[in-house]
């Protein structure tokens, strides 16, 4: 049996369908406030058998109940962290992020569950001016440096620590991850934005790969024993502009046409601010968020094909327009049809 952390997120339902595809018995940790019924209607959807599927309800800080969900499993997919550019969350998600994979890393090594595959963050790399990122541009902190980046550092520093001390581990570093999710949260909040025909575009650009090639890829890694490597998850480097645009396109509405100056998003965290204190709700734009996506961003990912490759195995990207377009239905099932759509 394997362990999955976060099964309720993004990755984690994915990696459900590919795992119980696959034949494997599962047992997926969920907060006591997760939303299981939206990942079972998912896998319904995709005709996934979910008999050899078992929930478990646990806190990953928990260590008691932690320690009994890895009963009987020898294999762990830790998906679970927070992702927020909001300075408040910066406690929590060191909570979640880093303190809780130190925790989970000690019940492993505690209960001799033996492998480790790990979803990182590409923001736990660094940068080199000039250069794509890749696998080996170590970490460097800085003023740029945004908390959950740190957090995610500071995570793999215990999975690496578990890999000293016998665990055998893998390390996935994707990039922005598109796919059927909850649009409400993290990079699926693009999708509603492109659902709501917004007419802005912001200047920058960054990689982008489908949760169902990030799912893919932690499995192939940790079949094909793939261990002791960090892994880039990267399938096209691309304009935000052409995402949104592709996005626009598959929802039939307008796609955006006015580009976001550096002076406007300026405005508009600052603004987003000043409501997050009135209101105490978290504004969807951030100063971090804002540096972001200005910036052009770019990924090597050559690694995971080349290893895969000497294990026999082909690896070939899903492209973001297909993932896109896959995930229209489950956008216009979410949010409603578009008034387009409508006409």
């Amino acid at each position: 049996m394997v362990l999955i952390t976060g099964g309720t997120g993004l990755v984690g339902r994915h990696l459900l369908e590919v795992l119980l595809a696959a034949g494997e018995q599962v047992r997926a940790l969920h907060r006591p406030s997760s939303d299981r019924k939206q990942v079972l209607d998912f896998l319904q959807k995709k005709e996934v058998n979910t008999s050899e599927l078992e929930w478990f309800e646990a806190e990953l800080w928990d260590v008691e109940r932690l320690e009994e969900a890895l009963q009987g499993c020898s294999r762990v997919y830790h998906c679970a962290a927070v992702v927020s550019f909001h300075h408040r969350d910066a406690d929590r998600m060191m909570e979640v992020n880093r303190d809780a994979t130190a925790k989970l890393v000690n019940s492993m090594l505690h209960l001799g569950t033996g492998e480790l595959i790990h979803v990182s963050s590409v923001s736990a790399l660094g940068r080199k001016e000039g250069e794509p990122v890749h696998e080996s541009v170590p970490f460097e902190e800085g003023a740029d440096v945004t908390h959950y980046a740190r957090s995610k550092y500071l995570a793999e520093i215990e999975v690496w620590r578990g890999k000293e001390e016998g665990l055998k581990v893998l390390v996935v570093n994707p990039v922005i991850i598109l796919g059927p999710g909850d649009f409400a949260r993290s990079s699926s909040t693009m999708f509603a934005l492109a659902h709501k025909g917004f007419q802005w575009f912001p200047s920058g650009s960054n990689g982008f790969v489908s949760a169902t090639d990030v799912a893919r890829a932690c499995h192939l890694l940790a079949t094909h024993e793939c261990w002791n490597e960090r892994y880039m998850l990267c399938a096209e480097n691309l304009p935000y502009r052409q995402v949104l645009t592709w996005m626009a396109e598959a929802l039939s509405t307008r796609p955006p046409v006015h580009r976001l100056r550096s002076w406007m998003m300026g405005l508009a965290w600052r603004f987003g601010r000043v409501l997050e204190i009135v209101t105490g709700r978290n504004s969807p734009i951030t100063r971090e968020s804002v540096q972001n996506t200005n910036k052009v961003h770019a990924y090597e990912s050559d690694f995971l094909e080349r290893t895969l490759e000497r294990k026999g195995c082909a690896w070939e990207y899903e492209s973001i327009q297909s993932t896109i377009e896959k995930t229209a239905p489950y956008v216009l099932g979410d949010l409603g049809a578009t008034k387009q759509c409508n006409q």
